[in-house]
Formats: C-alpha cells, structure tokens, sequence
C-alpha cells in the first residue's frame, strides 16, 4: 500500500544512540528481543542501548542505557569499537539514526528489567545470551547483521583504534 495521493512524504527525525556490546565469560553477547511498537510482527535482537539526550556525553547515554535496558552498572566501557547508521520506522515515525557501540566484558550477569522506561516496556519482549555459532546460524533478524564477523575481534581482546563502521540498513 502506497502514500494516500498527495501526502508529502515525512523528513526522518535524525537521533544519535549509544550501544553496549557486553560479552561474558563464555564470550556470548547479551542481545536483546524488540520491536516496533506499530508492528509487532517485526522483531530484531539488538545491543542494549538507546539514544543520546541533549547535552549527554555519549559514554554516559550508553551506561545510563545499559543500566535501564539491564540493570547491569558499569564504571568503564571500551571503545568506541563500532559505527553505524540506519534508517527505520518506530511507531509510526521514520529516523536516520547514527549509532556509536561500546564494549564491555563482565564474568556473568542476570539481566534485570526493572529499570525499563515505559516505552522500554512497549517494545522489549526478552533477552538472551548468544554465541558465535548462534549468531551465524540464526534465522533471526540481529542488528548489526554482521555482527557475528565484527565480534571475533573483540573476543580475542583486539579493539580496534578507531571505530570500525559495521552494516546499517534500511528496516523493513
């Protein structure tokens, strides 16, 4: 189904997030089930993570995001380890949002959701832990698709100098 005749198309809101890659001690990273609120049936398993507020350090978002999305508190994040940008609809409202991910390595953590925001509350159905193998066999929609290629290194303790631009995408 097209745009109503005559509509004029709506410019997308830009945003800036800040991502945590967080990995235990098996190296599995914590991925988290959402979606949009206006299409349920669109599910991604995304980093924890969430947009930048006026005037917030970036590194601050990310741990502030964390804590919310996780409960888990952290004191130092590495990186920035990665980029990206995509373009994606949320409740009805298109963004272009750029996003800078952290990383953090921590022994083991229950994810606790009793932080969540109630918007967090809307679009986050679960959580889980993935592996390598998981992540490359998975039929799943996971943000970053490459994320599985871009995570070696960071499991082998190589961070990268500079961040390293990982695949954005337009979602469907």
């Amino acid at each position: 189904m097209g745009e109503p005749e005559g509509a004029a198309a709506v410019a997308p809101l830009r945003r800036h997030s800040a991502r945590v890659i967080v990995v235990d001690a098996r190296d599995r990273v914590l991925l988290l089930r959402g979606g949009d609120p206006a299409r349920p049936e669109k599910v991604v398993w995304h980093t924890p993570g969430g947009g930048v507020e006026d005037g917030e350090d970036e590194v601050v978002a990310a741990r502030r995001e964390l804590a919310e999305e996780t409960g888990l508190v952290v004191r130092e994040l590495a990186g920035p380890v990665w980029t990206r940008r995509l373009q994606f609809s949320f409740d009805r409202v298109p963004y272009d949002q750029s996003e800078t991910f952290y990383f953090v390595r921590v022994d083991r953590h229950d994810v606790d959701t009793s932080g969540h925001t109630q918007m967090e509350r809307r679009y986050l159905s679960g959580h889980r832990w993935w592996s390598l193998d998981e992540l490359r066999s998975s039929d799943e929609l996971i943000a970053p698709p490459d994320m599985a290629g871009h995570l070696e290194p960071l499991l082998r303790a190589e961070l990268p100098s500079v961040p390293v631009p990982v695949a954005g995408a337009v979602l469907p």
